[in-house]
């Protein structure tokens, strides 16, 4: 999609855009020449699922051992998150199911609201760290250990983006009142809006995109309508 600004509007319930004298009215009160709306892309709703990473510790574990998990993530802002947990296996502690939690405290103890991590748990030796939001991806989990028989492996699964839920046309700037269906189908638009541009080297348009939310099952339909 062109351009860096975008705009939201929310067609009623039952509206179907329809192209009438080369105008297509995506909205009653939002109508555009076809010529200045490029492309589109229809997106089915989605619930969507955080994404978590799995650190399984096996073998055996002595006292004095040393595990490291370092966690990185530009979730919550444009700052890096870089993060080192370091464990040291205690006397009556050496079992992976004791590590584990131990490890799972250190974590969980820095989620929260302005945290990328959402919670971390533990369970037979297995550490389940999970994202803070199912709306980008997510965490990266760096392993070490100074161990002669104890293993760490890392398996992650990736965050199931949320598509046309009420919670993501908020994050989008969508009035409360708007917000009357229980999802929406999302269809992004490509507009290059005819403008009058004073520069020898413009074309005459300006470029912006449109998150135009439509009732579920509808979007495909119109993203036809635009595309064809």
């Amino acid at each position: 999609m062109l351009g860096r600004d975008y705009f939201t509007a929310v067609a009623p319930i039952g509206h179907v855009p329809a192209l009438t004298a080369g105008v297509i009215d995506l909205t009653p009160s939002l109508k555009f020449k076809k010529s200045e709306l490029v492309s589109a892309l229809s997106i089915s709703p989605a619930v969507g699922a955080a994404g978590y990473s799995e650190i399984t510790l096996a073998g055996t574990y002595a006292v004095g051992d040393q595990i490291r998990l370092t966690l990185t993530s530009n979730l919550e802002s444009r700052q890096f998150f870089r993060k080192s947990f370091v464990y040291t296996v205690q006397a009556g502690a050496t079992a992976v199911a004791d590590i584990a939690s131990a490890i799972a405290g250190l974590i969980d103890a820095v989620a929260g609201i302005d945290s990328p991590i959402a919670s971390a748990t533990s369970a037979l030796g297995v550490i389940t760290v999970t994202q803070n939001g199912d709306d980008k991806r997510g965490i990266v989990v760096v392993d070490w250990t100074d161990s002669a028989a104890g293993t760490i492996a890392v398996a992650t699964t990736q965050t199931v983006y949320s598509e046309g839920q009420p919670d993501d046309l908020r994050d989008k700037g969508v009035a409360e009142a708007d917000i009357d269906r229980a999802t929406f189908d999302t269809v992004r638009i490509e507009l290059q809006a005819e403008a009058q541009i004073p520069f020898i080297d413009s074309v005459g348009a300006t470029a912006r995109e449109i998150y135009l939310y439509v009732d579920a099952t509808t979007g495909a339909a119109i993203a036809t309508l635009i595309n064809t």
